[in-house]
C-alpha cells in the first residue's frame, strides 16, 4: 500500500513566494529556490510550485524560475501557472518539472488533459479545482474573475478524470489561510466520486490538521503552503508528529521521533535524565 504524502506548496507572485489568505491577501515570504531547498532538506514528500499571476497575465510560469527550483528539489516537483497547451507542458518538463498542474485552461476545454495523458502519461497530469463552500454546496471558484461559478466541484472532478487527469488537487478557497483545518467532508465526498488520487489543500494550521485529513479521509496527500513557513524544520517536526498516528515517509535525518511534540507542533523539553543520555557516553567500569 502506498504511503500518504505530505506536500508543500510554494505560491509565487512576481517570482517571490507569498502567503495567501482567501485568495485576495498576500504576504511576501522570500526566494522560491531557497524555500525549495529548505523543504527538501526537511523531508517533504513532494513540492508544488504555483504562479498565481501567470494566467491573468496570459503567460507561462517563468521557465528560469522552474529550472532554479528544480535544481534544489530532489522530490517530485509539480508546476502550475499559465499552462495553455501541450507544447508548454513539454517546455516545463525540459526544465525540471515532474508533473504539471492545470486549472484555468481546462475549465471549458479538457482537451489538454487528454493530449497530456497521451503524450506524457496520465501520472504527469494534475487537474486543479478551486472549491468554495456555498451553503454546503461545493462550487467551482473562478480565481481568474474572482467569482464563484455554478459548476459543481464533484461533477467537474469526474469530467477531469474522464479527460485524462492522473490526480485532482482540490484547493479549498473557503479555508485558504484560515488555519482552521481541512474540510474533511469535502475530501470524503470527492474521494467517492473519482478513482484517481486526491490531494487536499487549504486550512492547515497545525500537525493535528494533517493527521485528521489523512486518517479521516481517503485522500492521497495533504498539501499546505502558509503553515510550513512558520518556523525552522517545520516539515520535519510535522511529519514526526503525524507519524505517531499514521505511517508516512521518514527519509531525513531530522526525525524528531524522540521529542515530545504537542498537536500545535510545539516541541517540548526532554527530562534531565533523557538529556543526560544524549550528552554522555556511558563507560563500563574497568575491573582489574
Amino acid at each position: 500500500m502506498l504511503k500518504k504524502r505530505v506536500i508543500a506548496v510554494l505560491v509565487v507572485s512576481n517570482n517571490i513566494v507569498v502567503q495567501s489568505k482567501g485568495f485576495n491577501k498576500y504576504l511576501p515570504v522570500g526566494s522560491p529556490e531557497i524555500s525549495a531547498e529548505a523543504f527538501n532538506n526537511w523531508g517533504i514528500d513532494e513540492l508544488f510550485l504555483i504562479d498565481i499571476n501567470a494566467s491573468k497575465e496570459k503567460r507561462l510560469i517563468n521557465l528560469d524560475l522552474v529550472k532554479k527550483v528544480a535544481s534544489k528539489c530532489l522530490v517530485p516537483l509539480t508546476v502550475s501557472g499559465g499552462i495553455k497547451n501541450i507544447q508548454e507542458i513539454g517546455q516545463l518538463f525540459k526544465v525540471g518539472a515532474d508533473k504539471v498542474c492545470v486549472n484555468n485552461s481546462i475549465k471549458n476545454n479538457q482537451n489538454i488533459l487528454f493530449e497530456g495523458k497521451k503524450k506524457f502519461g496520465r501520472q504527469c497530469m494534475v487537474a486543479s479545482i478551486d472549491s468554495l463552500n456555498i451553503d454546503n454546496n461545493f462550487k467551482v471558484f473562478d480565481y481568474f474573475s474572482g467569482k464563484v461559478t455554478k459548476k459543481c466541484v464533484f461533477d467537474t472532478a469526474i469530467k477531469y478524470e474522464e479527460a485524462g487527469a492522473g490526480e485532482i488537487f482540490i484547493n479549498d478557497v473557503s479555508r485558504d489561510g484560515s488555519y482552521k483545518g481541512y474540510d474533511i467532508k469535502l475530501a470524503n465526498l470527492l474521494c467517492k466520486k473519482v478513482s484517481i488520487p486526491i490531494i487536499s489543500c487549504g486550512g492547515a494550521g497545525k500537525p493535528e490538521h494533517i493527521v485528521n485529513i489523512l486518517k479521516k479521509s481517503n485522500v492521497s496527500g495533504a498539501a499546505a503552503a502558509n503553515y510550513f513557513h512558520f518556523y525552522e524544520h517545520s516539515i520535519a517536526v510535522t511529519k514526526a508528529y503525524v507519524n505517531k498516528f499514521i505511517q508516512i515517509r521518514q527519509d531525513t535525518a531530522l526525525l524528531y521521533s524522540k521529542m515530545p511534540i504537542d498537536n500545535n507542533g510545539r516541541i517540548g523539553r526532554l527530562s534531565d535524565y533523557e538529556l543526560e543520555e544524549y550528552l554522555y557516553e556511558k563507560m563500563k567500569v574497568e575491573v582489574i
